[in-house]
């Protein structure tokens, strides 16, 4: 093949460094060990010298993350001592397929004085050899953008044929492999199709009849035979998967009939609606053990010196019960050491004095006003919030050039190797688009005005409920209502910080989007509140001094026995003192009558 030969600013005998790249595919035309041989033929030609090589295998030209090589080349460019006079390449494509990084890292190289050659793009020197090689650039970088579209295009064609899109197939069903044609070296291209599993896709449809009948997960697991899951926890994922109606999925794209369904519409909807009222019935608590053990701060509280979760415990006998709050990293390690300065906290006491502090502090009217003129405040300097929509949009623009790397699948492996990566690229750029949006809509509400009715009518409400609750005692309830208006509780002995938050868009309906995610920041704040617990007895201390009395006066009652007693022996036989130890015992008992009297 005929090179294009070095330009007139490197002559033979300049020292020059080659940089290779290839995706890692054995289709690929030209790789690295090819580039390598063929560089090294054009130096001995040409009577350059061959410095350095640096090679990036199975890397993406579409970012220089995880090119160690190409890093590693641009760092030792900056070395006035070691940086040569040229820098050869196979094509412009292999240096970058991404316009900025192409351009910045070819501008930077250039400032240390290294000519860039390409052995075979036909660049003229010049300011016209500049354009046609941003032009290069801009195309290697819409091959790129052209791709993702193919690909993605490819995929969905191939779910609404009825093929699936790739990965394992959910329980009851089997991947059935297809010949669908050739590809362009002759070799047959195989896609797979789902197709019910004769043995496990009954017991699947056995499944979702049983839910819909209202059957637990554990009565599910026997009926089936735990040949489908073992564990009951297992089917909360199983019941909300959309595949079992027989839909396709491809991103975005769902296929109905793609597959046989294991499910009617009407049955799927009936456990949907079992799922929602389950999650209503439980109120936030998802934690086995608060669903049995309810307790009002468990998941908001936690230690006010090492910030570990407070664990709720219940103790007592059949008559006496009582409930504290104590520190989880203690709880756990079962020790002193975990966290020194904490100590059980009474539950009663510290639930009361949680819900009296934002009875009497934070839903009155005082409260709220003094908190909307700073929410005022804050939503009026959006300086802040358009510097964080500034730099969520960079954010963006990495993620979108993040996309590129599809090169790998463009250039070696085919569209299968891209599908997971192309949609986890695509869902945290939703992700990211959507607080973009959020943070905007935030913005645009800056002038919020709530009238006094509008507080005073919220007020009573918010206070009427609270009331009800405590009257009925749902803790779970009273805990869901109290978790709208407390973020976080740090809880102490003797102290405790509520961490408040405020609903603002219970009032305000037209800042709903705005606050959103947001409101831990721009409308919360900190209660200090004493815990009177210095002069609380626990019960169970009580317990403890009673039996430390009861003991003492045992002591008491041996001790005057003793004294009337006639000779060591009769003593040490009293005291339960037996073996070597009665010598001892006799010898430094000293008795003095009345002194242990009265």
């Amino acid at each position: 093949m005929d090179y294009i030969s070095p330009p007139p600013t490197l002559p033979p005998g300049s020292r020059v460094w080659c940089y290779l790249r290839d995706s890692g595919g054995q289709e690929q035309e030209q790789s690295v060990g090819q580039q390598k041989d063929d560089i090294a033929s054009y130096c001995q030609k040409y009577g350059l010298f061959l410095d350095q090589v640096f090679s990036d295998v199975a890397r993406s030209g579409g970012s220089t993350k995880g090119r160690d090589q190409f890093t590693a080349m641009i760092a030792a460019a900056a070395d006035p001592l070691t940086r040569p006079a040229g820098l050869l390449l196979w094509n412009l494509s292999r240096f970058s397929r991404d316009v900025d990084d192409s351009a910045f890292y070819k501008a930077m190289l250039r400032h240390y004085g290294i000519i860039i050659h390409s052995l075979t793009d036909p660049i003229p020197e010049g300011l016209a050899g500049r354009i046609l090689e941003n032009v290069k650039d801009f195309s290697n970088a819409d091959y790129l953008e052209q791709l993702r579209v193919q690909i993605k295009r490819a995929l969905e064609t191939n779910v609404r044929n009825g093929y699936a899109e790739g990965g394992f197939p959910p329980k009851g069903y089997i991947a059935e492999k297809v010949t669908i044609g050739r590809k362009r070296d002759g070799n047959p291209r195989i896609v797979s199709r789902w197709i019910p599993d004769p043995e496990l896709f009954p017991l699947a449809v056995l499944a979702w009849k049983l839910r819909a009948q209202g059957k637990s997960y554990n009565e599910i697991t026997k009926a089936t035979e735990g040949k489908l899951y073992t564990s009951a926890g297992c089917w909360t994922t199983f019941f909300i998967n959309e595949t079992y109606l027989g839909i396709g999925k491809c991103g975005d794209l769902k296929v109905p009939g793609h597959h046989e369904a294991a499910v009617s519409l009407e049955d799927w909807q009936k456990v949907q609606k079992l799922r929602k009222e389950k999650a209503s019935r439980l109120q936030g608590l998802t934690n086995p053990r608060r669903i049995k053990y309810p307790s009002l701060l468990s998941g908001l509280a936690v230690c006010i010196h090492c910030g570990a979760a407070m664990i709720h415990h219940n103790r007592g006998g059949k008559w006496r019960k009582y409930t504290y709050y104590v520190c989880g990293a203690k709880d756990r390690k079962h020790g002193f050491a975990a966290c020194q300065e904490s100590r059980q906290v009474n539950g009663r006491k510290a639930d009361q004095a949680i819900l009296e502090t934002i009875f009497a502090r934070v839903m009155t009217p005082d409260f709220l006003e003094e908190l909307f003129e700073e929410i005022r405040l804050q939503l009026t300097d959006t300086g802040s919030l358009s510097e964080e929509i500034k730099r969520k949009k960079h954010s963006l623009y990495e993620l979108n050039r993040a996309i590129q790397n599809l090169l790998d699948l463009a250039e070696t492996f085919g569209a299968g190797s891209a599908r997971t990566r192309l949609k986890e690229r695509e869902t945290d750029y939703a992700l990211l688009e959507a607080e973009i949006k959020s943070l905007e809509t935030r913005q645009a509400n800056a002038d919020i005005e709530i009238s006094p009715e509008a507080l005073r009518i919220a007020l009573d409400a918010w206070r009427g409920n609270l009331v009800h609750l405590q009257a009925t005692g749902d803790i779970g309830a009273l805990r869901s209502f109290l978790a709208r208006f407390v973020r976080k509780i740090e809880l102490g002995y003797y102290e405790a910080k509520i961490h408040y938050t405020f609903p603002l868009d219970a009032i305000d309906p037209k800042v709903n989007v705005a606050s959103r995610g947001t409101r831990d920041a721009a409308f919360s704040g900190v209660f200090l509140l004493e815990l009177l617990h210095k002069c609380d007895v626990y019960s169970h201390h009580l317990a403890f001094f009673r039996r430390s009395i009861v003991k003492l006066r045992a002591m008491r009652n041996r001790s005057l026995h003793a004294l009337k007693c006639q000779n060591d022996e009769e003593r040490c036989h009293i005291w339960g003192v037996r073996g070597p130890l009665k010598r001892q015992f006799s010898a430094f008992m000293i008795w003095e009558p009345g002194c242990l009297r009265g």
